[in-house]
């Protein structure tokens, strides 16, 4: 159960980073960014067409890995194992996988919340990507917690952004998921890409920001 977000977050967030930067710190590079402001469409549209090609490419990457996961668990010759395909393929239902990206989705947001405004502060593609390249180790350390034993979904780890995730999907694999503190980590999950999006918004309207 800790594998998949697990999977999901490295993948995500990798999958986040580089449009991201070429979207952005790329674009300020190549001087096309001036050409696009100048033109008759308002900031926003802009920031939210630049960041849903961030979210979708974010979302693509890590569907694509768990996606790859299961076709290898599928080829492969498990031998006296065999149970393990009939437990994948009976957890896989339409309420689980839509369950899953319900909690995944606003965390991909939140995801691209955080490149943004790093990227647009970023001088060059070598300076975004030497900040965010330790930031990809802060974000996937709390996924690891889903492997420790011990740790369960409760109201407090529920309010903890990442491990809620893991923790989460944990509980929906194995059937033990409570409604309340479901309902709590997507709380606190579409909370935090809400902020990001305000807070990339905000830095993508300083012009400062944009053109230094």
């Amino acid at each position: 159960g800790g594998m998949l977000p697990y999977i999901f977050i490295i993948f995500g967030f990798i999958g986040c980073m580089y449009p991201a930067i070429d979207l952005f710190t790329g674009e300020k590079e190549r001087g096309t960014i001036e050409t696009l402001l100048t033109t008759p469409v308002a900031r926003w549209q802009i920031l939210f067409g630049k960041m849903g090609v961030v979210v979708l490419s974010g979302i693509t990457a890590a569907t694509c890995s768990l996606l790859g996961l299961y076709l290898t668990i599928q080829t492969m010759d498990l031998g006296p194992n065999v149970e393990i395909m009939e437990v994948v393929n009976s957890i896989l239902s339409i309420e689980f996988i839509a369950l899953l990206y319900a909690l995944l989705v606003p965390l991909t947001i939140f995801f691209a919340g955080i490149l943004i405004p790093i990227t647009i502060y970023a001088k060059s593609f070598k300076e975004a990507q030497s900040i965010i390249t330790p930031l990809n180790f802060v974000m996937v350390l709390p996924a690891m917690i889903g492997f420790f034993p011990g740790i369960e979904l409760n109201a407090m780890t529920a309010a903890i952004p990442v491990v809620n995730i893991v923790l989460s999907t944990k509980e929906l694999i194995s059937g033990t998921l409570s409604v309340g503190y479901y309902c709590i980590s997507l709380g606190i999950m579409l909370l935090l890409a809400t902020l990001s999006v305000i807070v990339s918004y905000r830095q993508f309207g300083n012009e400062a920001r944009i053109l230094n």
